[in-house]
């Protein structure tokens, strides 16, 4: 495989995974909302700490690009 077609691979798997995590950080505000409307607030905490979790990663592959 050319350097051409691995870079073009290399940003397709980046961009699919990044989709992945927005989709992700989406489930994960909906399910914090829940969390709280059941006033379930250590849930609503750990939620939020995985949250923010994702959106380091998501950066880091934002970065990569």
């Amino acid at each position: 495989m050319s350097l051409g077609q691995a870079q073009y691979f290399y940003t397709v798997e980046l961009t699919a995974l990044e989709e992945h995590l927005s989709h992700s950080i989406d489930r994960i505000a909906r399910l914090r909302e829940k969390a709280i409307k059941r006033s379930d607030f250590r849930a609503a905490d750990q939620i939020a700490r995985l949250q923010k979790s994702i959106n380091v990663a998501q950066s880091r592959i934002t970065r990569l690009k």
